[in-house]
C-alpha cells in the first residue's frame, strides 16, 4: 500500500509536497504551535504584511531541502552512490527533510525579540543537557533539540536513530548515529547534511531571504533561486574524506548575489531602526514583572508559550509603562545609528548617551549583529567549507569558495548595527541638550 502524502500552495514555490511520516509531524502540537510564532517578531509593526509564521517558514525549508538534495543526487562530481546503497541515500534524505522541517520548532514568541528571556541550560527538561558543567542561557536551538528528543522518546514520532540524527545536525556538536555514521573507511554525508541546514548556502536562509522579502514588501532579499540550486554539486574531500557541498564555477555569481541580498536584508529589515526599541520593551516589561511569562525550562510550559498569549498579556497591562509602548504601538525615536562600529560614532554615541543620562533623561541602547560570511581566504578546509569546482579543457580543478569570490576576504567581518534611542516625548528635549546628535 502506497504512503499517504500531501500538497500545500506556498506563495513562494507553488506546490509542496508532503510525506506521511512528516504529516504527522506537522499535526503534533508542538508544531502546530509554530502557527502562533512570527517570523520576524516586531516587524510587522513596521511592515504591516510581514505576518508570516514560522510555521510557513519550515515547510518552506522541508520543500527546499527535498530539492536541493535530489539537485545534489543528480549533478554530483563524486556520487554518494558509489559508496552507499540507495536505502542509505533514502535515509539521508528523510533525515534532511525533517532537520529542516524542525530546526525552528523551540523559537520563543516573537522569535528572536524574546530569546534572551530564555532560561539557563540546565533547567531544559532534557537529559541532552544533563551532563553540562556550564550553566549558560539556552537558545531556541536547544529547545528544539528538547522537543525532538520528546517527539522520539515520549511520542513515538520518530525514531530513535532519527532523533539523534537530526539533533546531530542541528548542533553541529554531538556524534550522530550508527545509520549515519560512515564505516570502513567510506565518506562522511554528515557535514554536508549539516552545511544544507546549518551552513553558508543552508536551506533554511534560502527560504527566510525569499519569504521575509515578499511578505515584507521589499526587493532585498531575492536572488535566482533556480540558478543558485542548478549550481550545487555534491564533492568528496578527500584529505578529510567527507562529501561537502560544492558550486560550479559559473554559479559563483550566484552565490554573491544571495549573500549581498542577505547583507541588505539585515541592514533593512532584521536590523530596523524601530525594532531594537520594542525587542527593550519587551525585555524591560518581562524584567519589571508588568507580564505573566515564564519559561521553566519544561516541555509543557514551552508547549503553551505563543504570541497569543503574550499579546493578551499587553493588552491587560495596556496601562503600564512598557507593555503600553508595545501594545500601542509606540515606537523610541533613534538618535544614532551607527553601522560596522565605525569608530568615531560608536565614540559619540557613547558621550551622547552619558550627557542624556546625566540630565535625567532615559535612553536605550542596542546592539544587533551576525556573522558575513563562514568562508574566509587562507583557512584550512573543514566541514563548514564550500568549494567550487571548476572543468575547463577536460581537467578538473577543486578551491574553496573564498578562493573564487571578490566578496569574501581573510579577516571574519561581522553585520553590526548598534543604536540609540530615547522616548518619542524626550526628542525634543533630548536634541535640545545635544545639539550634535542628528549630525
Amino acid at each position: 500500500m502506497s504512503l499517504k502524502s500531501a500538497v500545500v500552495r506556498c506563495p513562494i514555490y507553488g506546490s509542496v509536497l508532503l510525506e506521511e511520516n512528516e504529516l504527522k509531524l506537522i499535526d503534533s502540537p508542538f508544531f502546530q504551535r509554530l502557527r502562533h510564532i512570527s517570523q520576524l517578531g516586531f516587524a510587522s509593526f513596521v511592515f504591516p504584511g510581514a505576518v508570516h509564521t514560522r510555521f510557513s517558514h519550515s515547510l518552506g525549508a522541508i520543500h527546499l531541502a527535498g530539492m536541493v538534495f535530489d539537485r545534489l543526487i543528480s549533478n554530483s562530481v563524486h556520487s554518494l552512490a558509489e559508496h552507499y546503497t540507495s536505502e542509505q541515500i533514502a535515509y539521508f534524505r528523510r533525515i534532511l527533510r525533517l532537520s529542516a522541517l524542525l530546526h525552528d520548532v523551540g523559537h520563543p514568541p516573537f522569535s528572536h525579540a524574546a530569546e534572551s528571556l530564555l532560561p539557563p541550560l540546565r533547567s531544559l527538561e532534557s537529559s541532552l543537557f544533563s551532563s553540562y558543567s556550564d550553566n549558560r542561557q539556552s537558545t531556541h536551538e536547544d529547545f528544539s533539540q528538547m522537543i525532538i528528543q520528546y517527539l522520539a522518546s515520549e511520542e513515538k514520532d520518530l525514531s530513535e536513530s532519527e532523533a539523534t540524527d537530526i539533533i546531530c545536525i542541528l548542533s553541529k556538536n554531538k556524534s550522530p548515529s550508527e545509520r549515519m555514521n560512515a564505516k570502513d573507511g567510506k565518506p562522511m554525508v554528515y557535514p554536508l547534511l549539516c552545511q544544507l541546514i546549518n551552513g553558508e548556502i543552508d536551506v533554511d536562509r534560502m527560504d527566510y531571504l525569499l519569504r521575509d522579502s515578499y511578505f515584507a514588501g521589499v526587493p532585498y532579499g531575492k536572488y535566482d533561486l533556480d540558478r543558485l540550486i542548478n549550481s550545487f554539486v555534491c564533492c568528496l574531500e578527500t584529505s578529510t574524506n567527507q562529501f561537502l557541498l560544492a558550486l560550479d564555477g559559473e554559479g559563483v555569481p550566484s552565490y554573491e548575489i544571495f549573500l549581498l541580498a542577505r547583507v541588505h536584508m539585515f541592514h533593512q529589515i532584521y536590523f530596523h531602526k524601530s525594532l531594537g526599541a520594542y525587542r527593550h520593551y519587551l525585555v524591560r516589561a518581562y524584567e519589571e514583572g508588568e507580564i505573566d511569562y515564564k519559561i521553566d525550562g519544561s516541555v509543557e510550559n514551552f508547549l503553551n508559550l505563543t504570541e497569543t498569549r503574550l499579546l493578551e498579556e499587553f493588552r491587560t497591562n495596556r496601562e503600564r509603562k512598557w507593555s503600553g509602548r508595545i501594545f500601542n504601538r509606540i515606537p523610541a525615536k533613534s538618535l544614532i545609528r551607527v553601522e560596522n562600529s565605525e569608530p568615531e560614532k560608536l565614540r559619540r554615541l557613547n558621550e551622547v548617551n552619558n550627557i542624556l543620562k546625566d540630565k535625567g533623561i532615559e535612553t536605550i541602547f542596542s546592539h544587533s549583529s551576525n556573522n558575513y560570511s563562514s568562508q574566509l581566504k587562507n583557512n584550512p578546509i573543514d566541514q563548514e567549507t564550500i568549494l567550487v569546482v571548476d572543468e575547463e579543457m577536460g581537467r578538473t580543478t577543486i578551491v574553496p569558495l573564498a578562493e573564487r569570490s571578490t566578496l569574501l576576504g581573510v579577516e571574519s567581518k561581522q553585520i553590526e548595527i548598534h543604536q540609540l534611542y530615547v522616548h518619542r516625548e524626550d526628542y525634543k528635549a533630548a536634541i535640545t541638550l545635544v545639539p550634535h546628535a542628528n549630525d
